[in-house]
């Protein structure tokens, strides 16, 4: 079984929905997580989350050190820029893992082997959870120089990093190496792909529909997107569909949960439901059949 390790830096007090987050990992014993931050190591950390205390400061000093730029901002959303180097800034914690990736904090993992199968990560080397970029909150690439390095060849990496202000170089500048001609036919786009963007010969870009609400539609091409999603016992699905997922990210929910943690257990139980008012505990048969 290949080795795959997301490295999740996090400064500043964890979201209450962190728990979920842990449950999430714990669920997925064969994949590790190895977890930068400035708060106190929390009691529910799963054994396959790995500790590191480090605040805010220390982490830019690592940041500027190991890429030989001056990574100074004043607010640690600037990391989602770093993401595409989180590979070599932690290239030590790495040693030994097929694969490396990046996740947020703000979804919950159904199975992720189930989805990053043994013959998916054969073969290819960079997989996304979206179709026409690279997910921010969620890609591996593979451990060896070319992918580590991967970012460099994006010219202004050095310029976008050193500003202070968030550009969303994850999604945008990376992505460029993968993907491109996007309003081409797909088997032209494909085609030019392959001659003028070498990177995206072995990268697997594949919508995932996981990050509903936003630019895309849903499964069945309507926005009737899903109102529950249900998590049993590291198995995520929804009320809008038969599969399972991959992972939810409830990026849009999270902006109306504010401070309202009244509607979040912890810890959390096997089975547990989520919807635009938080997470709640339920143990009925017929969500999860």
């Amino acid at each position: 079984m290949q080795k795959i390790c997301f490295v999740v830096p996090y400064f500043g007090q964890f979201p209450f929905w962190v728990d979920y987050f842990f449950a999430s990992c714990k669920a997925n014993p064969s994949i590790d997580f190895l977890l930068y931050t400035d708060n106190t190591e929390p009691p529910t950390l799963p054994s396959n989350v790995f500790y590191r205390y480090m605040d805010f400061e220390g982490y830019k000093r690592k940041v500027s050190a190991t890429l030989g730029i001056n990574f100074n901002p004043s607010q640690a959303y600037k990391l989602c820029d770093i993401k595409p180097a989180y590979g070599l800034i932690h290239r030590d914690d790495l040693k030994g893992y097929d694969f490396w990736g990046f996740c947020d904090l703000d979804l919950v993992f159904g199975s992720i082997r189930n989805f990053f199968t043994e013959n998916l990560l054969a073969r290819y080397d960079v997989i996304s959870t979206h179709d026409r970029r690279v997910s921010g909150h969620c890609c591996l690439l593979r451990n060896n120089s070319k992918y580590v390095n991967a970012f460099k060849k994006v010219a202004s990496w050095k310029k976008i990093f050193e500003d202070s202000q968030h550009h969303g170089f994850d999604e945008k500048d990376f992505s460029r190496l993968f993907v491109g001609y996007k309003n081409y036919p797909k088997t032209l786009k494909n085609t030019l792909q392959y001659i003028f963007l070498p990177y995206s010969r072995s990268a697997y870009f594949v919508e995932h529909y996981s990050t509903p609400g936003l630019r895309y539609n849903w499964l069945d091409g309507s926005r009737n997107f899903p109102t529950e999603w249900y998590w049993s016992d590291g198995r995520l699905t929804n009320n809008a569909a038969t599969q399972e997922f991959l992972y939810f990210h409830f990026l849009e929910w999270k902006r109306g949960w504010g401070e309202m943690s009244k509607f979040f257990e912890v810890p959390p139980s096997r089975e547990w439901l989520i919807s635009s008012v938080g997470f709640q505990s339920f143990f009925s048969e017929n969500k999860l059949t």
